[in-house]
């Protein structure tokens, strides 16, 4: 990194992680590098670079390098929320993204929305039950936007437009914890919860296929571990 004017920039790992997992770590690093290289930017002591749902903040460990922190807690809705050294819970959250894509088998490219980003959501959600939920992901309208609309009841369910607001993501998912993986979800994509789980709905796809793991038991116990 130093070769085009970069600060060095390293991560943590915890002692006793398996040798897959630095490979793990090299992986967000070489995401940190291509930003760097691809954009032209220069990552400074203090700055902070989103990373799917998560970010980075990048502290001064030495005077030629730089050591990657994450959020604390992913589902915080501070607006300053702490951030503790390491990139693991950014890891864990990538890995359950990119299983919901692998087992409902869905096509095109996963885009995990940064958790600032909003959504057009239905006022009724939070007095649905737990388990009653569906989000659609259309294009986004502006740069914030992250294209997905949020509902308290079902595919076929209508919404007076008086109904619908505009909230951040990171409010919604600190009350549905298990929808986190289900954001990156591509453009066209559409989720169901009831009971039973969920119903993923390809894009360009009438009908839903039912996931086959049950995605309640997904919350900040299985990022913060």
């Amino acid at each position: 990194m130093q070769a085009v004017g970069q600060m060095e920039i390293a991560a943590r790992v915890r002692a006793g992680r398996a040798h897959e997992w630095d490979h793990r770590v090299v992986g967000v690093l070489r995401f940190v590098a291509n930003y760097v290289t691809q954009t032209g930017a220069r990552i400074l002591p203090g700055e902070s670079l989103e990373y799917g749902w998560t970010f980075f903040r990048f502290v001064q460990r030495t005077p030629a390098l730089l050591e990657a922190y994450e959020l604390e807690d992913v589902y915080s809705e501070d607006p300053q929320p702490p951030v503790v050294p390491g990139v693991d819970r950014a890891i864990r959250l990538g890995d359950a993204a990119d299983d919901v894509m692998r087992r409902n088998r869905l096509t095109g490219t996963g885009d995990f929305p940064y958790r600032g980003k909003t959504a057009v959501s239905c006022v009724h959600w939070p007095n649905a039950p737990m388990c009653r939920l569906f989000l659609e992901r259309l294009e986004p309208h502006e740069a914030r936007d992250s294209g997905w609309t949020v509902f308290c009841g079902d595919k076929d369910q209508n919404h007076p437009d008086a109904d619908l607001v505009i909230e951040h993501l990171a409010h919604i998912a600190a009350r549905r914890p298990f929808i986190v993986p289900y954001l990156t979800m591509p453009t066209g994509c559409a989720a169901g919860f009831d009971d039973e789980g969920a119903i993923v709905f390809p894009s360009n796809e009438d009908g839903g296929r039912r996931d086959p793991v049950n995605p309640f038991g997904f919350g900040p116990a299985s990022v913060n571990r």
